[in-house]
């Protein structure tokens, strides 16, 4: 058994369609967490382009590819300290876009995750991913990446290789998963299905979720990091305000 380590969710209000600003705001706490030790940072879904975007056109106006500009604002942090970061933003890719995260380490670009289940705005803009969900290797062992509806653990019908029982993580096949979210204002906190995630697949998990309001959106905040134990780490959390939320996990 490894020594507890530090990991951080960060929530902050990004600006629809602002993306220079936000990855600024996004940098400087990526910084803070990574400078306090934390050895995976997560950051809110589409927190480079804000989430309530209505048209194929404003995404495209804020999309990159996976390995963008977006993503290169986060390689010097992550080798810096060693590191690393889990960032939300709008893909390019083969001519689609999608609602993705990238996953940034020491070594740069380690891993991209793509959103399956759509929600709301999404549908206005993105495709549905056909991709499999990374397993990324890190100081806190193998990295699973889930974004926002993600977090029920199961493949949409639609999806081409569809099984009934598939799952995007099962038991034991990670031990930490970042999920990344716009989650709503109307919800118990912790959500009953961050802790579900956690019991289903027996793995530490880091909630990054934004705050602010947004067109006719509105969001809590209420960040937290889950252990396999279903122990609830809230430090420095002000649930409706910015804030960089540490906790500890054990492999």
């Amino acid at each position: 058994m490894q020594s507890p380590l530090i990991v951080a969710a960060v929530q902050f209000e990004p600006n629809l369609l602002d993306v220079r600003r936000n990855i600024a705001v996004a940098q400087q706490m990526a910084f803070e967490a990574a400078a306090k030790g934390a050895r995976v940072v997560v950051l809110p879904e589409l927190c480079t382009s804000g989430f309530n975007i209505k048209s194929v056109r404003e995404a495209a106006d804020c999309a990159q590819s996976k390995d963008g500009y977006q993503t290169q604002a986060f390689i010097p942090i992550a080798k810096r300290f060693n590191c690393h970061i889990v960032f939300g933003y709008p893909e390019t890719c083969e001519g689609k876009l999608y609602n993705s995260a990238a996953i940034v380490g020491p070594y740069g670009l380690e891993g991209n995750c793509q959103k399956h289940n759509l929600w709301g705005s999404d549908n206005l803009w993105a495709q549905p991913s056909e991709e499999m969900h990374p397993v990324i290797n890190t100081q806190v062992g193998r990295l699973g990446v889930l974004i926002c509806r993600d977090a029920g653990n199961r493949y949409r019908e639609s999806y081409r290789f569809y099984k009934p029982d598939q799952k995007f993580y099962r038991a034991g096949s990670v031990d930490t998963i970042a999920l990344l979210t716009n989650w709503g204002t109307v919800y118990g906190y912790p959500d009953s299905a961050w802790v579900e995630l956690v019991e289903e697949t027996r793995a530490n998990v880091i909630v990054s979720n934004r705050v602010g309001k947004e067109r006719d959106l509105n969001f809590k905040g209420g960040s937290c990091v889950i252990d396999r134990n279903r122990r609830i780490w809230t430090n420095g959390s002000s649930f409706t305000e910015a804030a960089v939320v540490g906790g500890m996990v054990v492999l």
